[in-house]
């Protein structure tokens, strides 16, 4: 018997229907939903770790009190031990700026007869743009964290909004860890039965897809800035540590934290340490990452369904243009659990009825 086309596509329907809910809900009330999405977010990157736990200890109260304190652990050393490194090395990659642009001009000057930023970046305008820049977001030697972190995120919640969801979103987490298996049930039964099956498949496809991109992206991040931190640091780059956790970052899109991190370190390696060593050495590090990523990438990220770079790229550039710095966020992870639904809908469309 030949069935409608909305019994046909009802889990693929019902599943997008829920994503863009989400995704909307999202945006129209970030100060309410952000909790339970950065919750969310920090129960499904971690659920490997609580799954351990879990086979280790039989319960999973205990696995999720242990998870949760390990995600705390990982916030606080984030603050306490990143972020005042980091700002140092912001600070001072902004005072040698302008004098890296001269260099660069200089040598450009001797070896083109031109000066390719006189009279368009002037060094000290730049310096006088960067502190501006600096004034006006308040970041001065003795800035708070919170302040930090409040400027960072203010288009999404306020002071006290940021104090109400650092008591909050551990407890979320925890109670997510502890019945995610009843959230899932719930939400099959709220469809009718004879769809819940075939919804609960495609849920597990979208749930092993955007698993398998999150998670991988994050280890690759965290590779990558952990082996740019080390090797410019031994060869003696400046500001080897900005440099590295600005790629890893920026390594969720394809090609684009390589060349983060190569341009920034080949101009240091030229102009400012300026010697044939510290140029072959960046050299090889560079290709040492490629070589690596090339080999490492696949075994980590074998569990997605593949992402096309450009799509990525689309997602990016999109978030960012309509959803700011939440968009960007969001943007690939969407992706990542679209991509499942429509393969399911063309695998449908081209059966026979």
């Amino acid at each position: 018997m030949n069935r409608t086309l909305f019994d046909k596509y009802f889990p693929e329907i019902v599943v997008i229907s829920t994503i863009i809910i989400f995704v909307i809900s999202l945006f129209i009330m970030k100060s309410v939903i952000f909790p339970f999405f950065a919750a969310m977010a920090s129960a499904y990157i971690t659920f490997p770790i609580f799954e351990f736990f879990l086979k280790l200890f039989k319960k999973r109260q205990i696995a999720a009190v242990l998870t949760v304190v390990l995600i705390l652990v990982a916030i606080l050393g984030l603050i306490l031990v990143i972020f005042p490194v980091l700002l140092k090395q912001i600070e001072s990659f902004i005072d040698y700026l302008p004098v890296l642009v001269s260099k660069i001009d200089f040598y450009l000057a001797k070896y083109l007869g031109k000066k390719i930023f006189s009279g368009r970046f002037n060094p000290g305008n730049m310096k006088s743009v960067f502190s501006l820049i600096y004034r006006n977001f308040d970041i001065n030697n003795s800035i708070t964290v919170a302040a930090l972190v409040q400027k960072i995120f203010s288009g999404v919640f306020s002071i006290a909004s940021i104090a109400i969801n650092i008591v909050v979103i551990p407890f979320l987490s925890y109670y997510i860890l502890v019945d995610w298996e009843n959230l899932r049930d719930l939400y099959l039964k709220l469809l009718p039965f004879e769809h819940r099956a075939e919804t609960a498949v495609l849920i597990d496809k979208v749930n092993d897809s955007l698993s398998g991109y999150i998670r991988g992206q994050l280890l690759m991040a965290f590779l990558v800035a952990v082996y740019f931190s080390i090797t410019l640091t031994a060869i003696g780059i400046r500001y080897s540590f900005l440099i590295a956790v600005v790629a890893g970052i920026m390594n969720m899109i394809p090609y684009v934290g390589f060349f983060t991190a190569f341009v920034p370190s080949i101009l240091l390696a030229i102009f400012d340490n300026g010697d044939l060593f510290h140029i072959v050495a960046v050299g090889i590090v560079f290709l040492s990452e490629a070589a690596l990523e090339n080999v490492i990438y696949p075994m980590v990220m074998s569990r997605t369904t593949g992402i096309n770079p450009l799509l990525i790229f689309f997602a990016v550039f999109f978030g960012a243009t309509y959803g700011n710095f939440l968009g960007i966020i969001v943007a690939v992870p969407v992706v990542a659990m679209i991509l499942p639904v429509f393969d399911s809908f063309m695998m449908k469309k081209e059966m026979k009825t």
